[in-house]
């Protein structure tokens, strides 16, 4: 294979994955993102997206997020197409596509073989675990500001001078403005500064325009006054964890989101809400995943560093940092478990794999067909997760048979089956997602739902509150009562199935 063949086989691979979603609609947090908007819809002056959060609130109502440059991107592209998801969902691809690019530039400039970067492009082009950054539009600040902290990161490889360090800072200053994650390739990029140049004085001056901007967007972050309800334990546990249950869980999804990145699966098509228990044997086995990597990692990376193996440095880099993002040690974030936030950390595992390839196997046709096969199961075994992202209802229902601990999908779930008028779906997914609140902190009762797996969905319903609790199931009723407001047709739904079985908690 040629070497512009090799370069372009990546890329067209990435569109594929890109493309894979061509035909969805605005999914999830999409409408939120874009069609409600008022800094996309022209409602409000696009310059306002510097004083509003990333979803258009005003200041007033605290921030979320604040990444203003993506607003403005699509506040253009709504102006030609408003209201079209097509557009965006080409815009998806394109910057996986821009990503993938980059990355074997990058890759090149590490080590100048052109079948090395080819083959971590292909693997970095089709990890199943890029699923929702490639799939969601309001994702596409992940894939843009990626981009452009690995492009900071490639002039950071070159000579270094003081000229050079502006440069990668002024990329990392765009590619936080676009979201705030990207800082975290800010240090891989002082670094790669640090152990390649040759003269001292010049390293450290390159260097430092890369550490003072990761200290202002740091700081800048952290000054902004936060929108109530970002801490629901629904969506993440840190906000609730302190002390030893605070490192433990910080571990798990350390071990959690490394795991990952080599087997993804089951793989769950969206963000990783929390699993409303915080138990020390429901975190131990990540934990201790999580602990023995991260020693590893500590140990790969000082060895690297002390080798002047940049490559190692790069890899590891992109790999650990991501999951220790999402440890939530250094600043709780939304979301327990982001799958998008790990994009960065596909490539880093798809260089180590590539790494690992070229130096175990010397014919090149032998690598070809351990990329091509590596590639393959990739791209086949997350074509159903891509393809839940067409439209809400497979999300969800994809998303609470994958990961059923997590109790804002079975929240989502119900209303999916209460659009599609399916009340014994939807009561007994909203009951679910009830009892799991109302359960925290104490240790969820999995075997004892499970025990009912073979009822019908109606049938679930109406046992599970003796289920659950055989000496009061009054209380459980009780709550769910109360709770059932929220969607009209349960009230009634509740009486008619409820009332002859539970006669004296119903009044």
């Amino acid at each position: 294979m040629t070497a512009s063949v090799s370069r372009v086989v990546p890329l067209l691979l990435a569109a594929v994955v890109g493309l894979a979603v061509i035909d969805a609609g605005f999914v999830y947090d999409d409408p939120s993102a874009l069609l409600e908007n008022p800094l996309v819809n022209g409602t409000a002056p696009v310059w306002e997206a510097f004083t509003r959060d990333f979803w258009g609130r005003p200041a007033s109502h605290g921030f979320t997020s604040w990444r203003p440059l993506m607003p403005i991107l699509w506040a253009l592209i709504w102006k030609l197409w408003p209201s079209n998801p097509l557009p965006f969902h080409i815009l998806s691809a394109t910057l996986h596509v821009l990503a993938v690019g980059i990355s074997m530039r990058f890759v090149h400039r590490l080590r100048p073989s052109y079948a090395l970067s080819a083959a971590v492009g292909t693997l970095f082009a089709l990890h199943p675990l890029n699923t929702e950054a490639v799939s969601a539009i309001v994702a596409q600040a992940d894939l843009l500001s990626f981009s452009l902290a690995l492009a900071a990161c490639t002039v950071a490889i070159g000579p270094a001078s003081l000229r050079a360090g502006c440069s990668c800072a002024l990329l990392l200053v765009l590619a936080a403005l676009v979201k705030e994650s990207a800082i975290i390739l800010a240090p891989l990029a002082a670094i790669l500064f640090l152990i390649g140049g040759d003269q001292n004085r010049p390293r450290w001056l390159a260097a430092l325009p890369a550490l003072l901007v990761t200290a202002l967007v740091i700081g800048l972050q952290l000054s902004l006054p936060r929108a109530p309800g970002v801490a629901m334990i629904t969506s993440n546990l840190a906000h609730q964890a302190d002390g030893e249950l605070r490192l433990l869980l910080g571990l798990h999804n350390i071990g959690r989101s490394l795991l990952m990145t080599v087997w993804p699966w089951p793989l769950a098509p969206n963000h990783g809400y929390a699993a409303v228990e915080l138990q020390v044997g429901v975190l131990g086995p990540y934990a201790a995943a999580g602990g023995l990597l991260l020693i590893a990692g500590m140990i790969g990376g000082a060895w690297a560093v002390k080798q002047r193996r940049v490559d190692w440095v790069a890899a590891l880099s992109l790999l650990y940092a991501p999951a220790l993002l999402q440890s939530h040690w250094f600043v709780p974030l939304i979301t327990d478990l982001a799958e998008r936030l790990l994009y960065p950390a596909t490539l880093g595992i798809a260089m180590i794999a590539g790494i690992g390839i070229f130096a175990s196997l010397k014919r090149p046709a032998v690598r070809a067909l351990v990329v091509a096969s590596l590639g393959a199961a990739s791209l086949f075994g997350s074509l159903s997760a891509r393809r839940a992202w067409t439209e809400e209802d497979s999300l969800w229902l994809y998303a609470v048979r994958v990961e059923p601990r997590a109790t804002l999908h079975h929240h989502n779930a119900s209303n999916t089956f209460f659009h599609a008028d399916d009340l014994d779906r939807g009561a007994y997914h909203r009951f679910v997602a009830v009892y799991l609140v109302d359960r925290f902190p104490e240790p969820v009762q999995w075997e004892e739902i499970e025990s009912t797996s073979s009822f019908s969905p109606l049938t679930r319903f109406v046992e599970l509150p003796a289920v659950l609790e055989p000496e009061d199931p009054c209380r459980l009723v009780r709550l769910f009562t109360k709770k059932a407001t929220e969607y009209e047709p349960l009230s009634a739904y509740i009486v008619e199935h409820w009332g002859p079985r539970y006669p004296r908690c119903i009044q």
